[in-house]
């Protein structure tokens, strides 16, 4: 298993990392939670942290625009070839996007923030505040602000993996006033073997999940939706 960082910076691995998600929420929850929300037709929207794209396709048909952004150009590219040349990108850090404020209508950030508990142990807390400032200072008034994260894999029943993810989710709801959803998000491979040799490369251990009749596996995944409107 690679490390999380050679994942996101090398151009090989954000492929194999983008055939993972792309076999992530199936039943197409995190669209559904998405329109619940914002009417995507009316919508300017950012994809923070967007990696190889797996948000901002869901709502690229949809979208007015659709901005992401990301620091890791490797995942870039595999999100721009993905998305086609009307998505604007941008190579930039969630704590300082180059752009002038109340851009957006709506701002998604999938999978991104949650990163900082592992990446800067023990000093997580600024940076995942200036994220979320950052995204907040982004927003037009009234706009809404997505914020998705990770609620357990191969898990049956929702909560934070760890303790400091679980103190990052309180953080969003404490501080900065955010309402958790969670939402399943199960995975679908279309093998047993694929989906051991995708979840072998991305979280070290093979997870196991239920045959389906026509050879396929569902592996559980349960993901929090943090919602916010802007004042």
């Amino acid at each position: 298993m690679p490390d999380y960082r050679e994942i996101y910076q090398d151009a090989h691995h954000a492929e194999r990392y983008h055939q993972l998600v792309s076999r992530e929420d199936y039943q197409g929850n995190i669209r559904n939670e998405i329109m619940r929300h914002v009417d995507l037709s009316h919508a300017d929207v950012l994809d923070m942290g967007s990696g190889t794209g797996r948000v901002a396709a869901l709502m690229a048909p949809y979208a007015r625009t659709l901005t992401i952004s990301d620091r890791a150009p490797a995942m870039l590219a595999v999100a721009q070839r993905l998305l086609g040349p009307t998505v604007r990108s941008i190579t930039a850090d969630n704590r300082h996007i180059p752009l002038p404020d109340a851009q957006f209508d709506l701002i998604t950030a999938g999978w991104s923030f949650g990163h900082t508990t592992e990446w800067v142990p023990g000093a997580w807390q600024a940076d995942v505040r200036a994220a979320v400032s950052e995204m907040i200072r982004l927003l037009k008034p009234g706009g809404s602000a997505i914020i998705f994260e990770t609620l357990g894999s191969g898990s049956t029943v929702p909560h934070p993996p760890t303790q400091a993810l679980a103190d990052c989710y309180a953080l969003f709801e404490h501080e900065f006033g955010f309402v958790r959803t969670p939402i399943q998000t199960d995975y679908r491979f279309m093998s047993a073997d694929e989906c051991h040799a995708l979840t072998g490369f991305f979280f070290g251990s093979v997870m196991t999940g239920t045959l389906q009749a026509d050879g396929s596996m569902i592996l559980p995944e349960w993901t929090g939706a943090w919602h916010r409107r802007n004042a």
